[in-house]
């Protein structure tokens, strides 16, 4: 039993160690690291297309009659390829989407807010601020979207990489006391 634990924290501490060079990729680089990221997607996302259309081009007469094979291939090799030569784009469409997201929770505590002044409640004025704050940070995505992304990268890095050192300090707190 203490030989699997040791074991298993071990490769833990190895995890961890990669999970922290990663964490610095986002954080210094958030970038190239979005780019990248969206680049491997885009890979994914052309061999599936691929995959399809062989499937297709090797199944039988009564499989191609009613299959959407050939079809799917070529829109997933098509988007694959566009992520691949352009990843720029869907990290601001997702900027975009988180932005819009914001909005639109503002929109709904900022309702709940009066309904919640209605009846008294001494938490209104929170859940004002609250609304106020997701439309702030809801605008700034959607009126810079590339920027406000690269922001949220940094800051994913910067929250990985506490959350691994914090692995290997207990991993090694683990293998001392086994």
């Amino acid at each position: 039993m203490v030989d699997n634990i040791k074991n298993y924290e071990k490769t833990s501490i190895a995890t961890s160690i990669l999970l922290i060079i990663f964490s610095m990729f986002l954080i210094f680089k958030p970038e190239a690291s979005l780019n990248f990221i969206v680049i491997v997607i885009g890979v994914f996302m052309a061999l599936v297309g691929i995959i399809h259309m062989v499937s297709y081009f090797t199944s039988n007469k009564e499989f191609k009659a009613m299959s959407t094979e050939l079809i799917e291939g070529t829109l997933y090799a098509i988007i694959g390829l566009f992520l691949i030569f352009k990843p720029n784009i869907l990290n601001e469409f997702l900027a975009i989407i988180v932005g819009a997201w914001l909005v639109i929770q503002f929109i709904i505590k900022f309702q709940f807010s009066f309904n919640l002044k209605s009846v008294s409640s001494p938490t209104w004025s929170i859940m004002l601020i609250s609304s106020i704050l997701h439309l702030i940070f809801g605008l700034v995505m959607l009126l810079n979207p590339f920027a406000s992304i690269v922001a949220v990268t940094t800051i994913a890095g910067l929250i990985l990489l506490v959350t691994e050192i914090g692995n290997i300090v207990e991993s090694i707190f683990l293998l001392l006391k086994a």
